[in-house]
């Protein structure tokens, strides 16, 4: 990350996004399985047409599904997790669903190390404490970079997912092909010469890219 790129992207961020509005309602007030449900469907996914919609009607049907092992319980009560998926999200597709059992097993693991009254407490210290590269000890296949760092998000951590939309806006702005962790280190940088709250700003440029 070369401060000229941090600097010119800064300037970009104030000219296209004149004002930054904070990250409010859903999924950010969701439970803890809803945002993990939220964040592993949206993996490489359109975001308002396709994940949206289900990730709340599952809310809805599932409302007593509060805890990451009630998730986990709910999955273990299907033939198999594709089963799960199909069935509950209205989605064919079996790698995503092992996907999703191990990031929930994931979960439960890590808020382990943190103490915390609450479930969402613990995962919120877990995702302040964790760094962007400690995506590789999940171990979970189809679960990389931008989906750690969404999932931290989620959670309350002030990060950026290096998405396709991020991305490609970096990438627009620098004039080149920017690699998933140059965006996110330069973004991450332009926050903080422009005083923003790095998870406000990824929602306004993912924002208003995904509806384009």
């Amino acid at each position: 990350m070369r401060e000229a790129d941090a600097q010119r992207l800064t300037d970009a961020i104030k000219h296209d996004f004149p004002r930054i509005e904070p990250d409010t309602g859903f999924p950010w007030d969701a439970n803890p399985p809803v945002k993990i449900v939220d964040c592993v469907l949206s993996l490489n996914r359109r975001y308002y047409a396709v994940v949206r919609p289900r990730v709340l009607e599952f809310r809805h049907r599932f409302a007593s599904v509060t805890s990451c092992a009630d998730l986990r319980e709910l999955i273990g009560g299907f033939a198999a997790p594709s089963a799960f998926l199909e069935q509950t999200l209205r989605t064919r597709d079996a790698r995503r669903a092992e996907t999703l059992v191990g990031v929930t097993n994931y979960a439960i693991d890590i808020q382990r190390r943190f103490a915390g009254t609450s479930e969402e407490e613990r995962l919120r210290q877990w995702a302040l404490w964790a760094r962007p590269g400690d995506y590789l000890s999940v171990g979970v296949p189809g679960f990389g970079l931008a989906g750690f760092q969404y999932l931290r998000m989620l959670f309350g951590a002030q990060t950026t997912k290096p998405d396709v939309h991020i991305v490609g806006y970096v990438s627009k702005v620098l004039g080149r092909t920017v690699s998933d962790i140059g965006a996110l280190y330069t973004l991450e940088r332009a926050a903080e010469i422009a005083n923003l709250p790095l998870r406000w700003l990824d929602a306004a440029i993912w924002t208003q890219s995904a509806r384009q």
